[in-house]
């Protein structure tokens, strides 16, 4: 007769129970904290993000602030929901989850990733609404020793740096000035529809403008998005100190740098070193800087990259500097789940081997039970 485990006893499979699942719970309780790779260059990143947004939060509070967020370090990167630059609407949760100051450490590891050594220029470009990111981009460079070169479009969605009076070029000029990040700002447009502000006011635009000049920045003013990121080209390459640049940012979803907004999406996020071939709606910066075979760093969906890298998405106050996986990851004990995963195999082994001899017995005409 065939043999086939049968296991018949219930107080064997309970105990067999009982035993798998504590060797599962030693198993469980084993998991010991690592820090990830360049942790400490992380840390200092998120804390000068950290100390940056404290900074200009005592600066603002100097001003006329008529929204508070229950953080003052929200009271100083999230703007207004309406104003005379608004370009066009956005997410409330994009701001928040780009304001974190941990988001500077996920830029260490993209710079780690792209190749980015100290010294080497890398090229950015901003957009006025996510100053959060920004930020991140700036602190993350200045740790990491890296020079940023910068053009941004200074128009800003909702709740971006859509202060007339405070705009991102104001932002980023008054960092450098406190010696808190060492940028290089080459020229700004108005950013929004056509990267021209097409459709705002004129009130808007010409507060655009003023924002431009008083930063002492050139005007990037084209006839179309083409156009306008040939400009943005030009001026990069103009401003390049020998060699290339090592990486190019792009924060948000300004159309002279990604082409169109659609593009954002087909273009995966973090560092891309080769664009796919896809039938884009349009052309921007990104491609040409690729084309030169510049490495991108797509930073365009901010919440998803907040979600895939455990930074918390969308919080207020917002998180601590230093939490999230992108500093410490938990992970099991190997030795102590091979231990066991051999306990439990031996303790089945030795189940199935009694089994095996009681049916043996039966096969041969003897009643286990009458030998106990």
């Amino acid at each position: 007769m065939r043999y086939r485990p049968s296991l018949r006893s219930i107080w064997t499979l309970v105990i067999l129970g009982v035993v798998c699942y504590g060797l599962y719970l030693w198993a469980e309780q084993s998991r010991v904290q690592h820090k990830m790779p360049n942790f400490d260059q992380k840390m200092k990143a998120a804390t000068l993000m950290d100390k940056a947004m404290r900074d200009l939060a005592v600066y603002r509070s100097e001003s006329d602030q008529s929204e508070s967020f229950g953080d003052p370090r929200l009271d100083m990167i999230i703007g207004q929901q309406f104003s005379t630059i608004t370009t066009d609407f956005a997410a409330f949760e994009d701001k928040i989850a780009g304001a974190n100051p941990n988001y500077a450490a996920l830029i260490v590891d993209f710079l780690e990733q792209a190749g980015v050594k100290a010294g080497d220029q890398v090229a950015v470009g901003f957009t006025g609404s996510h100053p959060g990111v920004n930020l991140a981009v700036l602190c993350a460079c200045e740790v990491m020793g890296v020079k940023p070169v910068t053009i941004t479009a200074v128009g800003s969605t909702w709740w971006g740096a859509n202060d007339p009076d405070f705009t991102w070029p104001d932002i980023e000029k008054l960092l450098n000035e406190r010696g808190l990040v060492h940028s290089t700002p080459i020229g700004a447009s108005l950013g929004g529809e056509l990267d021209d502000a097409a459709g705002m006011s004129t009130v808007g635009r010409n507060q655009l403008k003023a924002a431009i000049e008083r930063n002492g920045l050139p005007l990037i003013s084209a006839n179309s998005v083409t156009e306008s990121s040939s400009q943005w080209y030009n001026l990069f390459k103009q401003h390049i100190a020998g060699g290339t640049y090592k990486a190019y940012f792009n924060v948000g979803e300004g159309i002279a740098s990604l082409g169109h907004p659609e593009n954002g999406r087909l273009i995966r996020y973090g560092v891309v070193r080769h664009l796919p071939a896809r039938n884009y709606p349009a052309r921007g910066l990104v491609h040409r800087m690729n084309a030169d075979k510049v490495p991108i760093i797509n930073l365009a969906d901010i919440r998803q990259l907040s979600r895939t890298h455990d930074l918390g998405g969308a919080q207020i106050p917002l998180p601590s500097v230093g939490e999230g996986e992108v500093f410490i990851s938990e992970r099991y004990n190997l030795i102590v789940a091979g231990i066991a995963v051999g306990i439990a195999i031996i303790i089945i082994l030795v189940i199935l081997r009694l089994d095996y001899k009681l049916f043996r017995l039966k096969d041969a005409g003897v009643d286990p039970d009458t030998l106990l």
